[in-house]
């Protein structure tokens, strides 16, 4: 279930990061200015950014989902959620407790680390239970 819900959340955020990036901002409450921003060449940069990062949402994502198939990987491949919500969550956590920004944003960086936290958990609770993968590595 929890190499399921990451696979899910992946996918999702790759698609939104992807081809929906206003629909991304509209959902963290920021109200895009497109008709300004696109004559930025900033945007520019960000747009193709944000692609990148749905790129990588869409690799993960398909990790997750394929360690499904393979009951032995399921703990490393939930392994990989925790250092990925970590990581994630550590970014959202400085910006909500260390950086400077108005309560706007740092509403935004909270949105976001709710999130992460709830898949950092998900993904500990199910390395915790998952299969132990028998047998040793065979060397080659």
């Amino acid at each position: 279930i929890a190499l399921g819900l990451n696979g899910g959340c992946c996918f999702a955020y790759a698609v939104l990061f992807g081809f929906m990036q206003p629909k991304l901002l509209e959902m963290y409450g920021m109200e895009p200015d497109f008709a300004s921003w696109q004559k930025s060449d900033a945007w520019v940069v960000m747009a193709q950014i944000m692609r990148i990062v749905g790129a990588f949402e869409f690799l993960v994502a398909f990790l997750y989902v394929h360690y499904i198939a393979f009951p032995e990987k399921h703990a490393s491949g939930l392994r990989l959620g925790v250092m990925q919500y970590v990581l994630l969550a550590l970014v959202s956590g400085y910006r909500v407790f260390v950086e400077q920004v108005s309560a706007k944003h740092k509403a935004v960086a909270m949105k976001s680390l709710c999130i992460q936290s709830f898949f950092l958990i998900t993904s500990l609770v199910g390395a915790k239970y998952a299969p132990k993968a028998t047998g040793k590595k065979k060397m080659r």
